[in-house]
């Protein structure tokens, strides 16, 4: 948890969402609890939304006029659908098939996102929203917009369940999602590179929105998080001793990178809840722990650090002004 500099609200606000698996049932009840304290709807108050892989899910709910209560609801109502939750020995058994092909079923993650996207689309949003991807492909770094510049005319068609399914598709987790233009695209998580997703919206406020950035205050919600140790061992062994560390290793040196760029480019406009939990309490396909996570993000958002700096900066008595797509 960081905070800015008590400055007040800002002109320019950003909403920012990591990914995270199922532990974005956290920054959903986080959103959730400052929404009903505040009683202002995060759609109507930021300028910019990015999220990326759940945290897109999060983002485009949002945008498409879902209550962050409803976006919450979905983790505790479908998680289980999406990560079937089962014993010891089944889970072994997926962790052995995640050497050679998906963990998970990505049909599951589709229907549960069709039952609350249905077949809305990108041009339906109601806000400005950047959502972070992984075009294999064309092998470069993507990023699926809303109309709010004149060159943001190609993705305003796609439906919201698959922007949302190509933002999330997690390499060994689920089968790369195909989108359809002309030919056939393959995407996968935002994650593999923009996990925090803040200097992603920053920039895309400085060169297409033309907001300074000292203009720019960001809010940024991460998934929970646990400290970072590397045994001396792990360190100078090979891929078998790093494993999964080495994942956890990217992740948390790419957060730490945001949080420290976009604090110097904004000077100061920058405010982070996040929780440091303890090692392996949770995962990105735990979903049993969906009940905890939900009851964490709420306790964080009511903290005195978090609620003060929202209600002043960011849900306060100035809504932004209503999003008018640059392209029809």
């Amino acid at each position: 948890m960081n905070g800015g500099s008590g400055i007040a609200s800002r002109p320019f606000r950003i909403l920012a969402l990591d990914g995270g698996g199922v532990k974005g049932a956290y920054a959903a009840s986080v959103l959730a609890t400052l929404e009903e304290t505040t009683q202002c709807s995060c759609r109507d108050y930021f300028d910019l939304i990015s999220g990326t892989s759940t945290g897109g899910i999060i983002a485009l709910g949002l945008a498409l006029g879902r209550t962050a209560r409803e976006m919450c609801n979905f983790y505790a109502e479908y998680g289980d659908d999406i990560f079937p939750i089962s014993g010891v020995a089944a889970r072994a058994m997926q962790t052995t098939r995640q050497l050679v092909r998906p963990k998970h079923d990505a049909t599951r993650l589709r229907a549960a996102l069709k039952s609350v996207f249905e077949d809305r689309t990108l041009a339906e949003s109601s806000c400005r929203l950047v959502i972070p991807a992984y075009d294999l492909t064309e092998g470069r770094v993507f990023l699926f917009k809303t109309g709010h510049h004149t060159r943001f005319r190609f993705d305003i068609g796609l439906t919201a369940v698959d922007v949302a399914m190509a933002t999330s598709a997690a390499p060994t987790l689920f089968t790369p999602a195909m989108i359809r233009r002309g030919g056939h695209a393959q995407y996968i998580d935002g994650g593999v590179w923009a996990n925090c997703p803040a200097l992603v919206a920053l920039t895309e406020a400085m060169h297409f929105l033309d907001a300074a950035p000292t203009d720019v205050d960001i809010l940024s919600i991460g998934t929970t998080s646990q400290p970072f140790v590397v045994s001396r061992r792990r360190s100078a062994g090979g891929v078998l001793h790093w494993g999964s560390a080495l994942i956890e290793l990217i992740m948390t040196s790419q957060v730490q990178a945001v949080e420290a760029q976009a604090s110097l480019l904004t000077e100061g406009g920058w405010h982070r809840i996040n929780h440091i939990t303890g090692r392996g309490r949770f995962g990105l396909d735990l979903a049993e722990s969906t009940d905890d996570l939900i009851e964490l993000g709420r306790s964080d958002a009511v903290k005195k650090a978090n609620l003060s700096a929202v209600e002043k900066r960011f849900l306060n008595d100035t809504p932004a002004p209503p999003f008018v797509a640059s392209v029809p």
